[in-house]
């Protein structure tokens, strides 16, 4: 008799079970701290990180696809974070090499070090590397039209990045 369905089975369960225990937990956080107007971008990163445990609890291409969605939705999810609290979403000129680039190489990359897949994390490095070269390039050169005047005499700390 092969129970290994039923594993498999429970262990999908035991990760829905997780996840709407971890939601129940944001939305109790939200009504306490008022995450809406604040950490409204947690409400991103929850189904990222969701997607991307998911991704490495299964197996096959399933598994690299929804490690690599749940990479790219985290990332998403903490670059709006960043933009929230600094109120500079003109980065979007070159944050999204980190939120296409960098999410979906560590989704690869932590696929291939959970099942032992060499060309995953070599693949997922690449596209790590890609993605920070590409942000620094493109925030440099982006550096000097991203902010107002107004902003650089009122903050000039808005400008301090990338440090170019």
């Amino acid at each position: 008799m092969d129970n290994s369905g039923g594993r498999r089975w429970l262990g999908g369960e035991t990760a829905l079970g997780g996840l709407l225990l971890l939601l129940g937990i944001l939305v109790l956080a939200g009504q306490t701290l008022d995450l809406g107007r604040v950490g409204w971008p947690v409400f991103v990163i929850v189904p990222g990180l969701g997607l991307l445990g998911l991704g490495l609890a299964a197996t096959g291409r399933l598994g690299e696809v929804l490690a690599m969605v749940g990479g790219v939705v985290t990332m998403a999810g903490l670059v709006l974070l960043v933009q929230n609290a600094t109120d500079r979403f003109d980065t979007w000129a070159y944050a999204w090499t980190l939120v296409l680039l960098v999410g979906s190489g560590v989704g690869r990359w932590l696929v291939g070090v959970v099942h032992g897949r060499r060309d995953l994390v070599a693949g997922g490095g690449w596209l790590i590397g890609a993605g920070l070269a590409g942000f620094l390039v493109l925030g440099c050169s982006s550096r000097s039209s991203s902010a107002s005047a107004a902003t650089r005499r009122a903050w000039p700390a808005a400008t301090s990045w990338p440090p170019c």
